[in-house]
């Protein structure tokens, strides 16, 4: 029987093992790894000593070698996406095989919604179309951004803003923000004063036009990282004394920890 559920995943302080959160317990589903990425796609982790990229199969310490090293890579609805030295690639979804589908890219960023990048020496940001070398220019620089489900957020000089979905065109939906993170359940961003963490779900005016589409609420306090899945915010306290990973109840600012100290987190469709 195929199980499909989102959860998080978690590399070992000292990076020498992937573990993955299920069924209220921790299981060890892979050894050392550089960095760990996850999406809708699924969940794909570096090698630490050449860089290159596996995907997680879905049962403990079952990887597929999928490409090469990369300078960064986000994970989309549809496939991992990489930076390589003269490129976007895309991958073909079998064996080791990628798609040069950009030029020279600064970041890349990747959601249910699609994949971003940014100008190497601009800053500009633009959206991939789905066709190599097919993008659109839809805003200038911010100092991040993350991909939801509905747009992609950036933050500017004064605030967090959402792609309006056409041209160049963004709305502020907040004030000043430290660090942004998107998933499938919306977006978060920190207080850049006290790194507090506040929720922001878009709704649409169309959908239901008796409420302001920019309500953010207080989710909890400040983490060392965050991670959104679809049903809900993963974080990674850095408090040495109780640090940890921790799950968001889904109410007020109640969290619960569910695993011990961590390198890093990553939210990913799991599917078994």
């Amino acid at each position: 029987m195929t199980r499909t559920e989102f959860s998080v995943f978690a590399l070992s302080p000292h990076r020498d093992s992937v573990w993955h959160y299920h069924d209220e317990a921790w299981i060890q589903v892979g050894g050392p790894a550089g960095q760990i990425y996850g999406g809708d796609w699924g969940l794909v982790a570096t090698n630490p000593e050449n860089g290159n990229i596996f995907r997680y199969l879905g049962s403990p310490n079952t990887w597929q070698h999928i490409g090469g090293p990369g300078a960064s890579f986000a994970v989309t609805g549809d496939s991992v996406y990489g930076i390589g030295g003269d490129g976007v690639y895309r991958y073909d979804g079998h064996d080791t095989s990628w798609t040069k589908v950009g030029g020279p890219a600064g970041r890349i960023y990747g959601g249910d919604w699609g994949l971003v990048a940014t100008n190497p020496e601009n800053g500009n940001i633009f959206r991939y179309l789905g066709s190599p070398n097919a993008w659109q220019h839809i805003g200038g620089p911010g100092a991040s951004f993350a991909v939801t489900r509905d747009s992609v957020y950036g933050i500017g000089g004064d605030g967090v803003y959402r792609y309006d979905g056409h041209d160049t065109s963004w709305t502020k939906v907040g004030g000043p923000a430290g660090q942004v993170y998107g998933g499938d359940w919306g977006l978060t961003a920190t207080n850049p004063e006290n790194g507090n963490l506040f929720g922001f779900q878009y709704v649409s005016p169309e959908d239901n036009p008796d409420i302001t589409p920019g309500i953010w609420i207080p989710v909890g306090g400040p983490g060392a990282e965050f991670s959104v899945s679809f049903e809900t915010i993963f974080g990674l306290s850095a408090n040495p004394a109780g640090g940890g990973v921790y799950r968001w109840d889904g109410h007020d600012t109640s969290w619960t920890r569910i695993g011990g100290p961590a390198d890093s987190i990553a939210a990913a469709l799991w599917v078994n």
